[in-house]
Parts: structure tokens; sequence; C-alpha cells
């Protein structure tokens, strides 16, 4: 009897509501139930219940911690965050003494470097869980993961924050002193080069009489002057020749482009996927998260250190070298370059579970204050803003700047449709060598103001560093020697390091195809054909379930 069965069902869900209350006040569980009752927000975790193997739990608390948010100082003077690459010797210096007593701070206080390290690892390496109680009756444990989600830009905004504000109170020097960012993103041939380690972080002495303070010798030679940035990183570091450093920025500009602008055009792609107490962690990352946030923590660290690619290209030592917190200036200000720019639908998330999503930080005062999510969407809380730098890679690497490198005709086009198997929908199509191309079929009405995008929900994913892909549309023959300037390039799904051990089948790709398939002129065909191309190491991918979707933001 479905009445009955729904009637039984909502008696359960309203049960399980009202327990989800209690749960968030206490912070210990969530109650989840399959029916109309969606998902909570995650309260703050309790630092006191954190359970790594790897060592990453934060300093514990004994004090009491209000249940109050905190309430940032808008008596603050405005702060301008400076590019690194346009430091002066004064600001350096400053800078210097600032991890200097950073560093000299003993273990036992919270806001210590190492606890800083820590406290990073501990949110971003799966250190704190909740216990959920399922519909069906039966406690199971849920992992707390910031990395491939909704969390990942906000959660690292508020960290460089109180980070920000440590390091202030131990210079003095409340009202002016701002994180430098790493503007990796300009590509300006023009001295000084913003594309490469800036001079504050590559010198292991300062002012050739003592140790820097901002210096890490577990760096990749990838980061040894002269060498560019090379923001498709994935396990190898090329000799750079001139010819060669004169493509990495071309394929860098491209990079940037397509990341923030193609296949960024709503809030969903930009983000990445929800993240929810009660759903499934790590479901899928934002564009900005896989690259160039990932290759670059990739291209930093040394791949022949004791543990390979630390510091920076591993996330559990990833805090202990202080470009990390440059490295993310430069992430917190794309951001906003991103909300600035034209077309698409542009804006921060507004879903009350990720508003309401909260954080515990250290703040300058060593007290442990609580945040949500919501507080982060306006960057004038924080009273702080960022030097303007161009961000030339809007247009030269935009797809105005690109040719075809595959052109083909309406009728070969069509052929090319043909000849292409789709995915199955029952079975894994297994992906071990270089490439691998399939069709798609496109939705037959088209939807207005709402974005066509290329949803691939069934993945088993090899665990090998560095697993990253390009997706290339109607260019069956590309290979991994072909160049992302190609005008058939739209975009980078994959993951590195950084991606959580979850369950395989709940990871999801998502690419934007509407401005892509305009741009190529190619919107009246049936189907999209698609080519994904592994980069590195290959490995062994299986999916399924590839289907084109529309989505409202």
């Amino acid at each position: 009897n479905n009445n009955n069965n729904n009637s039984n069902l909502a008696a359960v869900c309203i049960a399980h509501k009202n327990m989800m209350m209690l749960v968030v006040i206490m912070s210990l569980a969530v109650f989840a139930c399959k029916g109309p009752v969606q998902a909570l927000p995650f309260p703050a975790p309790n630092f006191n219940n954190c359970n790594n193997y790897q060592g990453c739990c934060p300093a514990p608390y004994n004090g009491t911690i209000s249940e109050k948010l905190y309430v940032f100082d808008r008596k603050l003077p405005m702060r301008t965050r400076p590019a690194a690459h346009l430091l002066d010797d004064a600001y350096i210096a400053k800078y210097q003494r600032a991890y200097r007593l950073l560093k000299a701070l003993p273990d036992s206080d919270p806001r210590s470097w190492k606890n800083q390290a820590k406290l990073h690892c501990a949110y971003c390496d799966a250190a704190f869980n909740f216990d959920v109680l399922t519909s069906s009756g039966r406690s199971s444990t849920m992992r707390f993961e910031v990395h491939y989600g909704w969390m990942f830009l906000p959660w690292h905004r508020f960290f460089l924050y109180f980070h920000e504000r440590i390091l202030a109170k131990l210079l003095g020097d409340d009202d002016t002193f701002a994180l430098p960012f790493w503007n990796w993103d300009n590509q300006s041939p023009d001295p000084p080069l913003a594309n490469v380690i800036p001079l504050a972080f590559a010198n292991p002495m300062y002012d050739n009489k003592v140790q820097s303070s901002l210096y890490d010798e577990r760096r990749s030679r990838c980061t040894k002057w002269p060498n560019l940035i090379d923001l498709q990183f994935v396990l190898e570091c090329a000799n750079q020749t001139l010819e060669l450093q004169t493509s990495l920025r071309q394929w860098n500009n491209r990079l940037m482009y397509t990341q923030l602008v193609t296949a960024a055009p709503i809030s969903r792609l930009f983000f990445g996927e929800s993240y929810k107490l009660g759903s499934t962690p790590g479901r899928g990352a934002g564009t900005l998260e896989v690259a160039p946030h990932g290759t670059v923590h990739v291209w930093t660290g040394d791949p022949n250190a004791t543990i390979p690619f630390s510091d920076m290209g591993i996330l559990q030592y990833a805090a202990y070298d202080p470009i990390f917190y440059a490295h993310h200036g430069n992430i917190d200000r794309l951001w906003e370059v991103w909300k600035s720019l034209p077309g698409g639908n542009r804006k921060d998330l507004s879903q009350a579970d990720y508003l309401k999503t909260q954080f515990l930080f250290y703040d300058e005062n060593a007290a442990l204050v609580k945040v949500q999510i919501s507080q982060a969407l306006n960057i004038n809380n924080f009273r702080y803003n960022y030097e303007d730098v161009p961000n030339s890679w809007i247009h030269e690497g935009s797809d105005a700047a690109s040719a075809p490198c595959f052109p083909a005709s309406t009728s070969e086009i069509n052929e090319m449709i043909f000849n292409t198997p789709p995915l199955s929908t029952k079975n894994f199509t297994t992906f071990a060598n270089s490439s691998i191309t399939f069709r798609v079929r496109r939705p037959v009405e088209k939807q207005l103001h709402r974005e066509e995008v290329l949803v691939i929900r069934s993945l088993k994913l090899g665990k090998a560093l560095g697993f990253i892909l390009n997706a290339f549309l109607y260019f069956p023959t590309a290979n991994p020697t072909t160049p992302i300037t190609c005008i058939e390039f739209f975009g980078k799904p994959g993951g590195t390091e950084f991606s959580p051990d979850l369950p395989d089948s709940k990871m999801e790709w998502r690419l934007a195809l509407g401005y892509k398939l305009q741009s190529l002129g190619m919107d009246q065909f049936s189907h999209v054909v698609v080519t994904l191309v592994q980069l590195g190491l290959p490995q062994i991918i299986q999916l399924k379930n590839a289907q084109i979707v529309y989505f409202d933001e």
C-alpha cells in the first residue's frame, strides 16, 4: 500500500528530523533519511575528538567554545595583500621576521608553526569523523574533508585569514600587515617575473646573513630559477629552453582561461559538488581546485624527498612550506576575479546547507573561535583586498586566440559521431591507455539560460600520484602531446594526490559544453564526441553513464 508506506516513511523522517536538531547542538551525529528530509550543514568539529594516523590532529582545547560566531573587527583598516614578486626590501624584512617569530613559538601554543600545519592537515585529510545513524538504524562513520567539494574555497579563506592575524599579532602590526600572494597566473615576460618562485622564497639565506624563514629545502628542481611554473604539471620536470618557456606561457594562459571562463560559467562547476552532513564526501572538485591549484602544489613539492613530493605536493605536509600561504592567497584572489568575469551565472552559492557549515580556528589570541561559510562570502568582512595585477589570460588564453587542431566539415563530424561508440550504461568501460573517445547524445530540447554540462557519474579511479586528464571535443586523435592551445580543449577533469580515498562510484566529472560548442560552431549536432587524454603515469580508469544535463547554477 503506497499510502501506508509513504505515511510510515514520513513518520520515520519526522522522528529523525527531531533527532537531527539535538545532534546539531551536540555536534555528535547525523540521522539521515531517504525520504524528503535533506542532509544538514556540518557543525564545527570537536578538536578533542580527532583521529588521524598521520599525526595531523590540531592542538586540543580545554576551554569553553562560544556558541556565538566569531565577530570580525570592522574597525581594522583595509589592508592590501601585495603580489609577492613586487615586494620591496622593507616588506620582505617584515615578512621574514613574522615567520621567524611564528617558528619560535613552542608547540604548546596552538598558534605555532607546527600546529598551523597540523590544523590544515586535520581538516584536509579526514582527521575529524562524525557518527552517522542511517535510516535503517545502522551506525557508520562519516569523514570530514574540505577538498573535492564546495568547502574548499571558503575553508582556505578562513585559514589564511587567521594565519595572517597571528603573524600580525606577533609583529605588533595589526593595522598594516597582510600576506603576499604568489601571482603565478601572470605570464608576463617583463621583469620582475610573477610566474616563478618569488625571490623572497627562493633563497636559502636572507640578506646573505641568516637562514631564510621563507625557504623550504623540500622543493622540486622545477622551482629553481629561472624555471617558469607549469600549470599543467603532473610528474616530470623538463629542461626549460626559451622555446619551451614561450609555449609554457601560452599553455598557462590557456589553462587559466578554460578553468575560470569556459569551464566554469556557473557556480556549481566553479565551487564543486555539495557536501553535507550525511552525504558522500569528495564527489567532485571545482575547476580551480583540480588545476591550477593542485598542479601548483605538485610542481612545487620535491619528488626526490624521503616522502616524494613533500612538502607542498603532499597534503599532510603542504602547509609546512611558507609558500603554501602565498599560493592559496592567489587562489583566494582568483575567487574574486571569477565573480567579476562577464557571462554565465558567476555568483556565490546560496544553499542553506552550504552557508551554515561551520569550522573552528585558533585566532591571534589563541582562542578557539567558530565561523561559518556565510561569513566568508564578503571579502570586506576580512578587511583586506588584493593589489591590482593584470589578468592577461582573459584575452591571451581565450578561444579567439586559439585555432582548431582538427578541423572537420559537417559531413565529417556526422561520420565521426556515427563511428564513435557511446559509453555503456550497464558495464564499466576500461580506460588504461593514453586516451579514450566516446559519443554522448545531447538533449533534444535546448534550455535557454541554463548551462549544458557533460556529466560522468560512475567512476573507478586509480590511486597513482598526479592523476589528471585533458578533455577535447570532436578531436578523436588527441593524445598526450596535443597542446591545450587547440580550440577543441574544453576542460581538465581528474584529480591529484589530494583526491581523498573515497568510494569510487560516488565521484563525478562535470564539464561545461555550451560556450565551447558555440565557439567551435558545432552547436547543431545531435551528439558530442569526447576524447579524454591521460597525462603522467597511465593508470586503469573505469567509467560509465555519461550524459548531458542542464544546470541552473
